[in-house]
């Protein structure tokens, strides 16, 4: 390959290989500047170890330094069937990485892209993709294909996946890289900290993924610390959260004890309901921005006339091109790629709406394909040094000892429909 450009190849059988002409893009895709390594203080490296909050500022203007990277990466991602648009998402990302990059001919020479709804096991597809002259794979990005990779294969080419399973020990030759809930929630703990609230509840969906949240969230919280008094469980199908939300609060009481002494009394009693004063806050697990509305606004009303209290939640909150106002107050924690918008990606989104315009603006899979690209050149180093970290578009990304990527988030409060940036009151230093 020359210095200046990229081939492009059809699409033959079950693999694609990427080719553009770098020369058409090349006064497109000047960032200014890409991730950059910066080292944390953590001298201990496990799993479990709870890193402070990042500061938005931290963000901005990073320098990377470059390290080697493989001459040919394949990619392994679903590009048809139900997942279709996810792995073409994560696609743009990587390659708008690569653009960015190569226009010094500094990136990877060689990116083959495998459909792995095309093969008959996600081993068919490494192995093609390993006998084909892949130094480095990107994906699968399916769990289930994920788990059958770490399973059956003897990794001869090493492996980024694009999500997680659940494994203590390293799987020899598997990374895994996940925009998994479990880091939002570690990171909520953190700010709710450095916010000084130290007393919370907890409102989470009736399902699994809630209860397990739940679980992570109390235990994470009250490691630092603090105290989760009470949590509540709702049916996401449903629309009216009055009675949990009334339990939740304790208002459920309240009303009781009034219906017992009117009772007693056999007489009409002036009555406000009184929720519980022992909180300092509310953690709030929601599916979806739909979801999350009809909680907020329940929430409000339950609470309205009394003194405000600080409403905490998950990037499940927030969705672009959707009214927001019904979610003001809300503090929450997601991508910089999505909130920071001042700083080393604004222009990511412009691009991918010009080039890709019928990928989904700022997709947090976007940000995790850019990710993806310059974790293939920095592994080895944030790998060999403790706690050292990537400044990338999904968060600061630091490796743990069972080789899982994990993220130091953003933070955001929702004013007025709008983001605003929101900043801790102090760092956590563990």
């Amino acid at each position: 390959m020359t210095c200046n450009f990229i081939r492009i190849q059809k699409i033959l059988k079950n693999k694609i290989i990427i080719s553009i002409l770098f020369s058409i893009f090349s006064s497109c895709f000047l960032f200014g500047c890409v991730p950059s390594i910066v080292k944390n203080n953590q001298n201990n490296q496990t799993d479990s170890i709870i890193l402070p909050t990042m500061r938005n500022d931290q963000l901005k203007s990073p320098t990377f330094n470059l390290k080697r990277f493989p001459d040919q990466v394949a990619l392994l991602l679903p590009l048809s069937g139900t997942y279709k648009r996810e792995g073409e998402s994560i696609l743009n990302g990587f390659l708008s990485a690569h653009y960015s990059l190569n226009k010094d001919n500094q990136g990877i020479k060689n990116i083959n892209v495998y459909d792995t709804q095309k093969y008959n096991n996600i081993e068919e597809a490494y192995d093609l993709a390993v006998q084909e002259g892949a130094k480095f794979i990107v994906g699968p990005l399916l769990q289930e294909s994920v788990k059958e990779l770490s399973g059956k294969i003897a990794f001869s080419t090493p492996v980024l996946s694009l999500n997680s399973i659940d494994n203590d020990n390293p799987i020899i030759g598997m990374y895994q890289f996940s925009l998994s809930s479990i880091d939002e929630v570690i990171s909520t703990s953190n700010k709710v900290i450095s916010d000084q609230n130290k007393y919370g509840v907890i409102i989470m969906p009736n399902n699994e993924l809630g209860y397990q949240l739940k679980e992570i969230y109390t235990n994470t919280f009250q490691s630092m610390g603090g105290l989760i008094i009470d949590h509540q469980a709702y049916d996401p199908e449903n629309q009216d959260f009055s009675e949990e939300l009334k339990e939740l609060l304790s208002i459920s009481n309240s009303e009781k004890r009034y219906r017992r002494l009117s009772a007693n009394l056999n007489e009409y009693l002036a009555y406000n309901p009184r929720r519980r004063q022992d909180i300092d806050f509310i953690f709030l697990l929601a599916t979806d921005t739909t979801n999350a509305k009809l909680l907020k606004s329940q929430l409000n009303y339950h609470l309205s006339g009394d003194k405000p209290i600080p409403v905490y939640s998950t990037s499940n909150i927030f969705s672009f091109n959707t009214d927001l106002n019904d979610l003001d107050g809300i503090i929450f924690t997601d991508a910089p790629w999505v909130i920071d918008q001042q700083t080393w990606l604004a222009d990511l989104p412009s691009i991918l709406r010009k080039y890709w315009p019928g990928d989904a603006i700022q997709s947090r899979q976007n940000a995790m394909g850019y990710d993806a690209y310059f974790l293939v050149s920095e592994l080895n180093t944030i790998k060999s040094n403790n706690f050292q970290e990537l400044n990338g578009a999904t968060g600061q990304l630091y490796m743990t000892n069972n080789g899982k990527i994990r993220r130091r988030l953003a933070w955001a409060k929702l004013v007025n429909g709008t983001l605003q940036i929101h900043e801790e009151n102090n760092v956590i230093e563990q």
